[in-house]
């Protein structure tokens, strides 16, 4: 555990760094597929989710050797190998719409496809540009309506029971009653779980053509159907014809071919792929290695190809191996967050206890810490910093207010690391410090070797100050955390610490996790509006921004909720792992690895299969 003797050494040596520089617009065409849009009425959506314009330093960096110059590699390409991989946990099953957590869909991402997909960017960051993937044409016949032509070139796994029989509609009516009923995610897309969602209906009208029609009018409908957390489509044969918890048949660029529980995944080429010569590589064998030490030893050896090495030894592991690739990435979308227990004698019902709580934390010293900043400043690493904003991601480039600038208004200051100010807070709530409560997050390896690190490092800023006197609660994954906390809607004690999904559209994080009636959300008692104050402001917010079909106008509604919502601070944002763009080390045998770009993680089906191995550089 950290201690308060920690960070307040760690307080003497932070490091305020950030630059400046304006994002790349990535404008998401909302029925630009295919033949176009019957209805011009329909505007385009945009993202805008590109990073800060880094192209300088990192210019330097390669010119340097500390980062690699991306190239495509595609005419080079061999085709065969295997991609030797892992991961750091198993998964509780593997059926994508009817799982009890995301890590369900890091793996299903490989093998079921989905109607959308965001298009890789090649060599630059994705924009966030939706193209069809099953759908070859799509076409709004009105704001509520759209109509999907499915691919007739897509055929499901060559196995029993599917047999390489084609991908129909029916299967994406099947696909869609299932997530509808099942799903975790069910309530941020369909209408009959929750009213704030917008999918009342997906039907066939013949074999190859989806009509999908929405409650309302809803501005980030295809950039959903492209979400690999959402609606993937899994054949009819899975009710019944195989156990789709313990094995898969899909239409992917990859089929499971062995799954030892706890042991290892082994993926293969899918031989009725539709993308002609995709993917290059032979398969990916992936054993389950969840100790960081084990991981990072294996890749050194050459064993793994990358992904591994932590932001805090990229510098050192670059030095000891100089023939490893690096590449610096974007600015994330992902706001991890702190998330307060609402019973009614809660102190977190205060905002001003709230806001206390965020003026606690020192968002540069986690910044440093944990994307290690300082170290690779000082080493020639290019470096840019920010902090996340209530409830929207620093690399929601449109959409995003700087809680360092003026734009968010007086809730900027809430943001500020003050010790003394928060105890002010504290005293006009009423409240007696230290308050004595529990602080509740996960110590196991789903979210990553980092996040429990986070978590320690959250509760000993909060010991700190004097202001708290906090119990660690490592609470089970499946059986405790996920049921009582991440989807108690505030019906526990304390605080708890959070991983958060990245969305397709700022306005579904919006949505899922700051709408009283979100399938996530953590704003409200047992989805009781009345029971926070401000909070059916809030829900009236998000509800606009969601019905909007003018970008302009969609940014405006959001930028104005950021404002009110820092003043309430709902949830406290954190700024790691999205406040700097982590660097990642691989083996140069993995060609294209850092020139296809995947987009909201994406790469199992978008950018994976463009990657080939040289493997003559392999080690044995």
């Amino acid at each position: 555990m950290e201690t308060r003797a920690y960070w307040t050494r760690r307080v003497g040596r932070r490091s305020a760094l950030r630059g400046a520089g304006i994002g790349i617009a990535g404008l998401t065409g909302a029925a630009l597929l295919g033949c176009g849009n019957k209805n011009e009425g329909v505007p385009a959506v945009s993202t805008q989710t590109a990073p800060v314009d880094l192209k300088g330093a990192g210019a330097k960096a390669e010119e340097k050797g500390i980062l690699t110059k991306r190239a495509d590699t595609t005419g080079q390409a061999k085709a065969g190998g295997i991609l030797p991989s892992s991961r750091t946990s198993d998964v509780d099953s593997m059926d994508p719409l009817a799982a009890t957590s995301f890590t369900a869909n890091a793996i299903s991402r490989y093998v079921y496809p989905q109607l959308m997909e965001f298009k890789p960017g090649i060599i630059d960051p994705a924009s966030g540009e939706v193209q069809g993937q099953l759908v070859e044409k799509a076409e709004f016949a009105e704001p509520t309506r759209l109509v999907l032509t499915l691919r007739k070139d897509a055929k499901w796994d060559p196995r029993p029971p599917t047999s390489s029989r084609p991908l129909t509609a029916e299967d994406v009516v099947f696909s869609w009653k299932k997530f509808a009923a099942k799903s975790v995610s069910r309530a941020s897309l369909s209408n009959t779980a929750s009213p704030a969602a917008p999918i009342t209906d997906i039907s066939a009208t013949d074999a190859n053509t989806v009509v999908v029609k929405t409650a309302f009018p809803y501005g980030p409908l295809t950039l959903a159907l492209a979400y690999t957390r959402w609606l993937q489509i899994m054949p009819k044969e899975s009710d019944g014809g195989y156990d789709p918890r313990k094995d898969m048949r899909g239409a992917g660029p990859f089929m499971l071919s062995k799954y030892e529980p706890s042991v290892r995944f082994e993926f293969r080429k899918n031989p009725n792929y539709w993308k002609q010569g995709r993917p290059f590589i032979d398969g990916i064998d992936a054993p389950i290695v969840s100790e960081y030490a084990q991981r990072l030893a294996q890749f050194r050896a050459g064993k793994i190809y990358g992904g591994v090495v932590s932001q805090e030894d990229t510098v050192s592991v670059k030095k000891e191996l100089p023939q490893l690739e690096a590449y610096q990435g974007e600015f994330g979308t992902a706001t991890y967050k702190l998330f307060f227990g609402l019973r009614p004698n809660s102190p977190f019902r205060d905002p001003r206890v709230r806001q206390a709580t965020s003026m606690l934390i020192d968002r540069d010293l986690i910044v440093e810490t944990f994307h290690n900043t300082k170290t690779f400043k000082d080493a020639g690493w290019p470096v840019d910093t920010r902090w996340n904003s209530v409830g929207i991601a620093c690399g929601y480039e449109a959409y995003w207010l700087d809680p360092k600038g003026k734009g968010l208004g007086d809730g900027a200051k809430f943001f500020q690391y003050n010790v003394a100010e928060a105890k002010k807070l504290m005293d006009a709530a009423g409240i007696k410090a230290p308050i004595e409560t529990n602080m509740t997050y996960i110590s196991t390896a789903q979210y990553g070797t980092t996040f429990p690190r986070v978590g320690e490092a959250y509760r000993g800023m909060l010991d700190a100050s004097g202001l708290f006197k906090l119990k660690t609660v490592n609470a089970d994954y499946q059986t405790e955390y996920l049921p009582k906390f991440y989807f108690g809607k505030g019906d526990f004690d304390g605080i708890a610490w959070a991983a958060t999904t990245t969305f397709p559209h700022p306005v579904q994080h919006l949505l899922d996790y700051y709408h009283s009636k979100g399938s996530r959300q953590k704003v409200a008692f047992q989805g009781d509006v009345k029971s926070i104050e401000g909070q059916q402001a809030c829900d009236d917010l998000i509800d606009k921004a969601a019905r909007s079909l003018d970008f302009k106008e969609t940014v405006s509604f959001i930028q104005q909720w950021q404002r009110e919502q820092a003043i309430r601070m709902p949830m406290i944002p954190s700024p790691w792992p999205s406040g700097a763009p982590a660097f990642t080390l691989q083996w140069p045998y993995v060609k294209n690895y850092a020139t296809y770009r995947d987009y909201l993680e994406q790469a199992e089906q978008t950018a994976v299969p463009n990657w080939w191995i040289d493997q003559s550089q392999m080690k044995g």
